[in-house]
This record gives structure tokens, sequence and C-alpha cells, in this order.
């Protein structure tokens, strides 16, 4: 895969080219999370794209963040965290309210994956107004998200 063969655009910029196979999309965020990507790739893609666990493993451990990206299911606050330490668990994100500055890292990214993904990335990284998500629970400690602590996570029995 060659650097012309991927787009990426920002939330506001009107500006893309549609040629490349792979097209990213990034917006910013406020709240415990930086960035909130989505990656459209062709199913025939070659060479063949990682799985989109394998993707965001390999992301967080080259950003050296947490990533996090959607569970199955039908809940939207279902996520996996995946840690640069190369572990993963289940995490559960709320939307806040709309807002600027928060606290957190400096972290950007996002995953590559076949298909159409999303993922967010730990941190923050301006002052705008933007979408808030909170991370409000993960069933193992995750570093640099802000939480007190690893519970049980309920509803993730529940989605089977």
């Amino acid at each position: 895969m060659t650097v012309a063969a991927v787009d990426v655009a920002a939330g506001s910029d009107g500006h893309r080219d549609w040629a490349p196979p792979v097209l990213c999309h990034f917006t910013g965020l406020g709240g415990d999370l930086a960035l909130a990507w989505d990656v459209h790739a062709p199913a025939d893609l070659e060479p063949a794209p990682p799985t989109e666990s394998e993707a965001v493993l390999r992301l967080a451990a080259r950003l050296g963040s947490t990533v996090l990206h959607p569970a199955e299911g039908v809940r939207p606050s279902a996520c996996w965290a995946a840690t640069p330490e190369g572990t993963g668990t289940r995490a559960r994100v709320l939307d806040g309210e709309t807002g600027g500055d928060n606290t957190g890292g400096d972290n950007t990214g996002g995953d590559n994956t076949g298909g159409h993904t999303s993922g967010h990335t730990s941190g923050h990284t301006g002052g705008e107004a933007r979408p808030v998500l909170r991370a409000d629970a993960a069933e193992e400690p995750v570093r640099r998200l802000p939480l007190s602590g690893a519970e049980r996570i309920p509803e993730v029995r529940q989605d089977g």
C-alpha cells in the first residue's frame, strides 16, 4: 500500500480526492477522546488489510496510545479498547455534551481495516466546540483513559 492509495480528509475539509481505494475521514472530539476516524476500503484490496482488531492493536502500539473501536452488537456505547501494550478489553463510551477544552493526552490516530470501520483515540487536540465522548468504564485498567479503575460491564454479557 502506498501513500497515494490513501486519501485522508478532516471533518470540515471539503477537498477530497475520491480516486484512491482507501478513504479516511477524521473529526476532532472533546472529552476523553481526541479524534473519531472512519476508514473505507474495498473488500478486494490487495494486499488484504488486517482484521479490525489487529489493525487497532497495531495502531495503538505505533501511537503509544489507547485506541477504541466499536464492538459488535446494537449498543453504540459498546467498544473494545486496544492498548499500546498489545492488550484489548471491553469499554463503554458515552456521549457527553458538545463542548470545548477538556484535559487529556495529545494523541491522534484511527484504525485501518477492510470495509467501513470507525475508531477513536484517547486524548484531546484542540479548543473549538466539538462532539464530546466520555470513557465511562472498562473491564480492565486502561492507561490514558480517565477511569477510576476496572469494573464489570454487565451489558457485555447480554450482547453475547
